[in-house]
């Protein structure tokens, strides 16, 4: 008895299977004007889909100041990147945001601002990043914000929100009274509400004895920042650099990018690993009859990260910052 088996054509759920995912997430990199910056973004261009300058800053008064410089804007349009600078309290002081916030006329002219340079430029639109700003403000920044989105719309720009990391709304959960500082100003649910979208900046773990963000903490973020805001508006914030730690005080020393580490590796012997724990990379040696650290990332962490956008469906990414990543993210956020 023979038995001939013919191949059965795939339907239904094995059928949509063997199809490639057509989700694509938008790649945002941060950008300060430096030879190290210019570097990565003349060299990478394909992989980045916007370019967010930290060129802006609101004086006193609601008067924008700031610039990106003709030919950065010349390349970025030449290859189809889209460009949407940031705009921060000058120098992050409260000074400046409160003569912004308590006046609607100065809130008004700002706006105003904001819609003639963007035009004028040819900006995608704008990234708001206040920071230092104490809880008081969460209502009076939101509203802030829901009129600057009315206002975007209307002439066709893109308004998102960059916002410090919660895993909670627990002051508890923050160490140093972080939350009333500078964390709970920002109420995700509103500010999603109006925004085109939420950088959530997940780095800067308050509580990390190691790496600037490992994963598990990072899953604790987006867990949270799921609960307040539309998936399709969450863009995950990747820190790209490195924070180096005595290992005897456990205080972070140094913090840099590729340039540093390096530069560790040519004047250090070195042992490279990758935690299991954290999901992130690091550098161990000794400088000085003293023991250290360098938690950093690369392809093989941030392509984990990339999987949470990827699986959640998520607006796609935000990374801090051109020049300081290590060259192969590259390999990994190709699309």
């Amino acid at each position: 008895l023979v038995l001939v088996f013919f191949p059965v054509p795939e339907t239904g759920e094995a059928q949509a299977a063997s199809k490639p995912s057509s989700f694509r997430y938008t790649r945002i990199f941060y950008y300060q004007e430096g030879k190290l910056a210019r570097a990565s973004l003349f060299t990478y261009p394909s992989s980045i889909d916007v370019l967010a300058p930290q060129a802006y800053s609101f004086r006193n008064g609601g008067t924008l100041s700031g610039e990106v410089k003709e030919n950065i804007l010349a390349f970025a349009q030449k290859h189809k990147i889209k460009v949407m600078p940031l705009v921060t309290n000058r120098n992050f002081s409260q000074a400046s945001l409160k003569a912004l916030l308590s006046n609607p006329a100065e809130e008004d002219r700002a706006i105003v601002e904001l819609v003639t340079e963007a035009k004028e430029n040819g900006y995608w639109g704008w990234q708001f990043d206040f920071e230092q700003m104490d809880i008081s403000y969460r209502d009076t920044y939101s509203a802030f914000v829901v009129k600057a989105a009315e206002a975007f719309k209307k002439e066709g720009l893109v308004l998102s929100v960059a916002v410090f990391a919660q895993v909670s709304e627990n002051p508890d959960d923050y160490p140093n009274d972080l939350w009333r500082r500078i964390i709970g100003v920002y109420d995700y649910a509103a500010l999603a509400q109006a925004a085109d979208f939420v950088t959530v900046m997940a780095y800067d773990d308050p509580k990390s004895k190691g790496p600037v963000a490992g994963l598990p903490w990072v899953k604790d973020v987006l867990s949270f920042s799921l609960t307040k805001i539309p998936p399709e508006k969450i863009s995950l914030g990747l820190g790209l650099y490195y924070w180096l730690r005595n290992d005897t005080t456990g205080k972070v020393t140094q913090i840099g990018g590729n340039e540093g580490i390096q530069n560790v590796f040519k004047k250090h012997k070195v042992g490279i690993h990758f935690s299991r724990k954290q999901q992130v990379p690091y550098i161990e040696f000794w400088s000085r009859a003293k023991p250290y650290t360098l938690w950093y990332e690369n392809g093989n962490s941030v392509k984990r990260k990339l999987s949470l956008v990827k699986e959640n469906k998520l607006h796609g990414f935000s990374a801090w910052v051109l020049g300081l990543e290590h060259p192969s993210i590259y390999a990994v956020v190709r699309q």
